[in-house]
């Protein structure tokens, strides 16, 4: 299916991730260790292109119930500003913060 996904616990303070699947690693360039109770808005991939207010509604939508797209720049671990083209966003992020919050 090729789907790429963590899995957060809403019950504790910053909604850890308590899983992270193979295509998700593979997707970001980190091990499941590196991301295991990271928050689930995985502000650990943010980047210079990343806006502030698309990481707002990410982090909005984990306080409702209802489905919310958004559009996000992440960037994987390696990608390091100023070494090859410096920006090389993830494009498969929005399907990332498309899916539902449940809480």
């Amino acid at each position: 299916m090729g789907r790429k996904f963590i899995i957060a616990n809403a019950r504790v303070e910053n909604c850890a991730v308590i899983y992270c699947n193979d295509g998700f690693c593979e997707l970001c360039g980190y091990t499941r260790a590196e991301v295991m109770q990271k928050p689930c808005t995985c502000d650990f991939l943010h980047g210079p292109r990343t806006q502030r207010s698309a990481a707002a509604q990410i982090a909005q939508a984990l306080l409702g119930s209802e489905e919310r797209k958004v559009e996000i720049c992440f960037y994987r671990k390696d990608d390091v500003p100023g070494e090859g083209s410096g920006h090389s966003a993830l494009s498969e992020w929005g399907a990332l913060a498309g899916v539902p919050w449940l809480s």
